[in-house]
């Protein structure tokens, strides 16, 4: 391909891909906005001899590109389309090495990587066994990677989930999440008359308390933590009634399978509140890697080869698809282009860094090709 002749033609080339899919507002909010940019990654491969299958999971779509016809590649990228829709920059900006806009480090960056190298690999006349997983609702709970790995039979030896860091490091291990809504109900009450009746909301502000106070103090560290994220009472502006309904959402993320498991937390709510209405909105468990996996001792060194220094290892508070292909029991790393304030108007991307993940991925399967062909 001619953007890999040249350091500059491949800078250049995954720039300008990353712009163009950071134009399209591919959030939950807008569901065809995200079936148009499938629509955009397809044509891309429009002239390349490669498998590609398209699904729809709840009006949502997600592509599986392969070189070969087959559920079960030896090597498989994965990576998400989708965006929040909390920062609303879709005409990308660059300054400099950064270039900012939705979704530029998580994780439009990293699918631009995937794709390039797709297309590289596409041209090679031994081709290696490779697919790319690219989804469209992994932050809204990420239910096409399941359901491709569990419905559909997909499968892989080792698969490297794109996302993005603030570090260009391996990420072996991951908290997992639950998130909870929580509702409690009553009679209304006029507000003059506060003993006629119980106060919801001040219920439902006591008991998100009460649960926090269980969790250690929020730091930047692998320890569990709540947040609540959401909360809402049941009339709306009127002001001179004490609500008979009071709804929040507590986000738990947990570092183990023992001391804060989805049971004990439900238990201990159970306990607090014995009349709260619970309903599970998100869960996914804790995702661990051994960090001596072959594949991802493998992994590293290329990676510190190819960016020249010794690359680590290093945990996300947050949760992505790897956790999915974990609980399938396939070897999986978290990698890709460095950036900061993902999820905020800020969020932005290193392109050198986009340029060395690009590198990396491309030597780390020609390099896993050849030892594995040697090898079957």
């Amino acid at each position: 391909m001619d953007f890999c002749t040249t350091k500059k033609a491949l800078r250049d080339h995954l720039a300008g891909l990353t712009k163009e899919l950071i134009s399209f507002p591919s959030h939950v909010n807008e569901p065809q906005k995200v079936i148009e940019l499938a629509d955009f990654i397809k044509n891309y491969f429009a002239k390349d001899n490669l498998f590609i299958n398209e699904y729809i999971f709840d009006g949502l779509p997600a592509l599986v590109i392969a070189t070969e016809d087959t559920k079960h590649p030896h090597l498989m990228l994965s990576g998400h389309m989708d965006v929040v829709p909390s920062s609303y920059v879709y005409s990308a900006k660059q300054e400099g090495d950064l270039l900012y806009g939705s979704g530029a480090m998580d994780m439009k960056s990293g699918i631009a990587c995937i794709m390039a190298v797709m297309k590289c690999f596409a041209q090679e006349k031994n081709r290696p066994s490779l697919a790319a997983m690219i989804t469209g609702d992994e932050e809204i709970g990420g239910e096409a990677a399941q359901m491709l790995l569990n419905e559909e039979g997909y499968s892989t030896d080792f698969c490297i989930v794109n996302e993005g860091r603030q570090r260009y490091e391996i990420v072996n291990r991951e908290k997992g999440l639950l998130a909870l809504q929580i509702t409690l109900k009553a009679n209304p009450v006029h507000s003059a008359y506060p003993w006629k009746g119980k106060n919801v909301t001040e219920d439902l502000m006591k008991l998100c308390m009460n649960v926090k106070k269980h969790f250690p103090k929020v730091k930047d560290g692998w320890t569990p933590n709540v947040s609540v994220t959401y909360f809402n009472v049941g009339l709306g502006d009127e002001i001179n009634t004490i609500p008979g309904e009071a709804t929040a959402t507590l986000f738990f993320r947990l570092t183990d399978k023992r001391r804060w498991t989805r049971e004990k937390i439900l238990a201990l709510i159970k306990g607090l509140a014995p009349s709260a209405e619970v309903r599970e909105m998100v869960y996914g468990d804790v995702f661990d890697m051994d960090p001596k996996n072959f594949y991802i001792n493998m992994l590293r060194g290329v990676a510190s080869d190819v960016a020249k220094k010794r690359i680590g290892f290093g945990s996300n508070h947050g949760g992505s698809d790897a956790r999915f292909f974990a609980e399938k029991n396939i070897p999986t790393a978290i990698l890709g282009p460095v950036g900061k304030d993902h999820h905020s108007p800020n969020e932005c991307v290193s392109v050198e860094s986009m340029v060395t993940h690009f590198k990396v991925l491309q030597k780390f399967i020609a390099d896993d090709w050849k030892e594995y062909t040697k090898r079957v």
